[in-house]
This record gives C-alpha cells, structure tokens and sequence, in this order.
C-alpha cells in the first residue's frame, strides 16, 4: 500500500515537474491588447527592457513575445491610451491568451486643434450615452441608454427626433442589412423595426416586430455578403483564408454559380512551403491561435443594383450587374507601395477597412501611421486614393461611416464615460 501511494506521489511529481519545465521553455506567449470596451486596439508598441520594441499589435489587437521568463517585465504604448507595464508571472506560461486592457487618456474632443473642418455634436444627452447607429435612407437610427432605460430613436439627417421608442435595456445593438432594413439586436435576439403609416404613407409610430433567436438571425444574414434585386452574394474562404470565394444565389436558392474566385498566391505559397520544408515554431501558434492574420480582404457592395468586388489581392475593381456579369475593370493601386527594387507591395499603412457612402456612390478607405488614421477616398476609375480627412485630432473615434460625404462617429463626451454623435463635413 505505501509502495502504490508512493510511486503515485511519485509519477505526479515528475508530472508537475515535467509541465513546469514545459512552461519555463515556452518559446512564445500570445496576448490581446483591448480598451474599456473589450475591443481590440491595433498598432500598441510592445517592449522590453523599458525600449527595446518586440511586437507591435495586428488589427485584432494580437501580438506576440518570444521566451518569456517569469518577472519579466513588459510595456504597452500607444499614442490614445495610457502606457501601462505588465509583470509576466507563472500562469501566464501556461498556454493561455494573456488579455491586457488599456485605458484611454483623459482628453476632450473640443480642446484639441483639428487639421481641416472641426467635428461638432450632431446628437447629444446629458444623460444618455449613445450605444449604436446605423445610417439608413430615411436617416439615422441609434440606440441611446440611461442607467437601466434604453431608448430606440429615428432621427433625420437633419438629427430632428422623428421617431423614439422605449426598447429593453438588453439591445444594444442595431444591424442594417443588405435590403436596408434596420434591425435592434440583444444577446438573445433580434427584431426589425417598422412603422405604422397614415393614410398619405407618411410614418407614424415605430414599432418592433418579427422577433428571431440571435442564432437563426446569423444564419440568416451571416452568409450574405452583399444583395441586388435579382441575387444574394454570399463568401467564404479557403486554405487558412487565402483563397476566397463568392457565388450568386437566387432568392429561392435553386441557382447558384460561382461570381469570383480570388487567391493570394504569396501567402499561400508561403504556407505551402511552411507545410513542406517544417513549420517553424511561430507560425504554427500564429495558425493556431490567430487564423485570422492569413485572412485576405477582398470586400464586396452592392450600389444602385450593381456590384462592386474590390479585389486587393489582384489589384484590380470589378463591376457587375445585378445579376452577377461582369461589366467593367479598373485597377487597384493605392493600397501599394513601391520598394527600392521597385516590385510593388502593400502598403502596411493600409486598413484592411472601407466605408461606403451611399447617397453619393463613393468608397472610402484608411492609412494608419503611428495609430493616427487618414481617410482616403478612392478614384473608381484610376484605383488611387485621395487624403480627404486628418483624424490624428480625434483618435478615439469608433463607427465611422459616412452619408451624403459627412462623415459621423462616436466619440467620449468628457468624463462620464458617455458616447454622443458627431459628424464632419467632408471638403473633396
């Protein structure tokens, strides 16, 4: 009997000292950088040694530090957020994401000199923090909160309260989708808002229905990615996302083809060679733990019911009817960059983002440089991009879009922690 408990004590010890010895020789430690909010923060310098910058954190807010040793000390800089040291401990060695969460320095929007027009308030309450919005064609929806009350309001573009309705406190959230239709969405579901009308059609009062479990809404929106009057486009993507596919459909799913079919061939190549030769240590956490680095960006609308696929990886835009044929295509370039042996790369300046202005047709994309953003709009014809916006004045804006070439986003409103709406007009 003493002879079993000690040769169990015995194979735990050398358990316990075999995972210890595992997680002193971790070679890498994953983390997250996010804000208040739990969203991720993008281009956080990471050091070492008080200045030595290791890693620098992707659009997820990713980053990586290789042989990390217990009591090392790590520090997280960026230019919005207060710079914070982190002490790596033992149970950081143990194959979990560490999660470092940064706060946003003390600064009014109002006090700080803009290059270009300045933002002013479209939409505040002394009281009420504004959660969400969306731009629709008949004006804004947001959704406002107070404490436990929670409001649902429909404003013009002249921000006058057309609309307001009392909603529960769980939604947070509204989604437009690809018919225009707006959409308040909890954690549990989502419903679509309407309106009774009068007998001239004017709308009256706003009102909630079709209520859908937040799992049938994502399966039915989630795999569309753009919609005409005549097909739904829907994507998905292959080969650790370097390869990305997009098919019509038509509304009653009995006809279905492929639109285009894009692919990456450096990134695949490299991962194919990665598979051949032996995977180094790194990427294989990277493929593992953040799939998403490898996913290409290849975004697709649809405007006055024909298609616009902006294909980066080919450099090239391409139109298409309503119902999937190809029209036109123009080259893609301002995402590059010429290197000194002059091949062209991208640009990593260039945000795997766009935005969509609808009333007046036209895209709009980022640069980022230190953690400051630019707005750039792109020339259809020539793929170049024009700087239209200087936001380094207003770097904690979050939901930017923009209508009728005004832009709008959220932004703190002092020290309250409340959102208001602000907007700026855009000077082409």
């Amino acid at each position: 009997m003493k002879n079993t408990r000690f040769y169990s004590f015995l194979i735990i010890l050398l358990w316990m000292l075999a995972f210890t010895a595992n997680a002193q020789d971790r070679l890498y430690l994953q983390g997250v950088c996010v804000n208040e909010k739990g969203r991720a923060i993008e281009n956080v310098g990471v050091y070492v040694n008080d200045s030595l910058l290791i890693s620098i954190t992707d659009e997820n807010g990713h980053f990586a530090l290789s042989r990390p040793v217990v009591g090392q000390k790590i520090r997280f800089a960026h230019i919005v957020y207060e710079p914070m040291t982190y002490t790596i401990k033992e149970k950081d060695l143990i194959g979990q994401e560490l999660k470092i969460e940064m706060e946003t320095k003390k600064h009014e929007l109002l006090e700080v000199e803009v290059i270009g027009n300045a933002p002013y308030i479209a939409f505040d309450n002394p009281v009420r923090s504004v959660l969400d919005y969306v731009i629709a064609d008949d004006g804004i929806y947001l959704v406002a909160y107070r404490k436990r009350n929670t409001a649902l309001l429909h404003l013009s573009f002249e921000m006058d309260t057309l609309h307001e309705l009392k909603i529960s406190s769980a939604y947070k959230n509204l989604y437009r989708d690809f018919y225009g239709f707006v959409h308040v969405v909890s954690t549990e579901n989502a419903c679509q808002v309407g309106f009774t009308e009068t007998s001239d059609g004017r709308k009256k009062d706003m009102f909630l229905y079709a209520p859908i479990s937040l799992e049938n809404f994502y399966k039915t929106y989630g795999p569309i990615v753009a919609a005409s009057d005549s097909v739904v486009i829907t994507g998905r993507y292959a080969f650790y996302g370097t390869e990305q596919y997009y098919y019509c459909v038509t509304p009653t799913a009995d006809t279905i083809y492929l639109l285009e079919h894009i692919v990456d061939e450096k990134i695949r190549d490299d991962i194919i060679d990665l598979f051949r030769f032996g995977v180094d240590r790194f990427h294989y956490y990277a493929l593992n733990f953040y799939p998403t680095m490898f996913y290409i960006y290849n975004p697709i609308y649809c405007l006055d019911n024909k298609f616009y696929l902006f294909a980066y990886a080919d450099d090239k835009t391409i139109v298409y009817d309503a119902v999937g044929k190809e029209l036109e295509r123009y080259p893609l370039v301002y995402h590059e960059q010429t290197r000194w042996d002059g091949t062209k790369v991208q640009d990593g300046r260039w945000k795997k983002s766009m935005i969509v202005d609808r009333a007046q047709r036209e895209f709009y994309s980022f640069f980022v440089d230190d953690g400051l953003y630019t707005l750039m709009r792109i020339d259809l014809p020539t793929g170049t991009a024009t700087p239209v916006l200087d936001l380094s004045g207003y770097p904690f804006a979050e939901m930017l879009r923009v209508h009728n070439r005004v832009l709008y986003f959220l932004y703190p409103t002092g020290n309250n922690h409340r959102q208001a709406l602000f907007q700026v007009k855009l000077e082409l």
